[in-house]
């Protein structure tokens, strides 16, 4: 398209007078992110062992091919959740800024590492998806922040891998709740599928849904989300997502 190649030409144009740094070393980084490939190559993206299901890291380095206890009590509504890598150290570093600090500048590093993950990691399970969608935010919230990081994370990953980017078959409703960290697992679950919709059930009838988010915690977010797009028609829902902390 016209506009995608003025916006490249802009963006040359801006490279060649204004070089990138790297956000960590502070050397030149290249035309392709904020992160050098020296920085890139450093960051911790190998993790333990981690639940087959919901993606949950053991603490114990040799622990292969296991469920964890909360997923065998109680199995949560996607197939499967995939993360690129632990939240601690830089990884958790280049988030907050993306995500606390305005560094949109970091969008196109953080799609790069998901695009990335999901053809190494994702596509040869061979699921077929129909589209990628973000975990919703608050309208109120992201009119605060000035952007969504789900929504700009699925958006990139989007366009990386050829998938359609849905952001209207979820969306966020106020509860009044502000935190579940002091819930326990079914409060929580039950708070999260409270303030989240499913919409258009036409469209997502036996669709396989990629729901994007940048950060798993406790998964109850993704497992209600999940929930709510296969009782609203989804045939089934993979999660991908930058980082989760270990398991304690």
């Amino acid at each position: 398209m016209l506009r995608d190649r003025l916006v490249g030409a802009w963006r040359a144009l801006l490279d060649a007078a204004y070089p990138r740094d790297c956000v960590f070393c502070g050397e030149p980084a290249g035309p392709e992110g904020y992160v050098c490939a020296r920085c890139l190559a450093r960051l911790p993206l190998a993790r333990n062992p981690a639940c087959e299901r919901c993606g949950a890291e053991s603490p114990v380095p040799g622990s292969h091919g296991f469920l964890c206890p909360d997923c065998l009590r109680h199995p949560p509504a996607f197939a499967r959740a995939h993360v690129v890598a632990r939240y601690a150290g830089p990884v958790r570093d280049l988030i907050h800024l993306f995500k606390y600090h305005r560094g949109l500048w970091l969008r196109d590093d953080l799609g790069d590492l998901l695009a990335a993950h999901y053809l190494a990691c994702v596509a040869p399970l061979g699921v077929a998806f129909d589209a990628i969608v973000p975990v919703p935010m608050l309208r109120a919230k992201e009119r605060r922040r000035g952007y969504n990081q789900a929504l700009l994370l699925a958006e990139a990953l989007a366009a990386r891998v050829g998938l359609p980017c849905r952001a209207r078959y979820l969306r966020r409703v106020d509860t009044g709740v502000v935190s579940q960290t002091r819930l326990r697992r079914a409060e929580r679950l039950r708070n999260a599928e409270a303030a989240y919709r499913a919409a258009h059930p036409r469209h997502l009838a036996g669709k396989t849904i990629l729901l994007v988010d940048d950060v798993i915690t406790t998964g109850a977010t993704c497992d209600a989300c999940a929930r709510l797009l296969r009782r609203a028609g989804a045939r089934a829902v993979h999660v991908l997502a930058l980082a989760r902390p270990l398991m304690e």
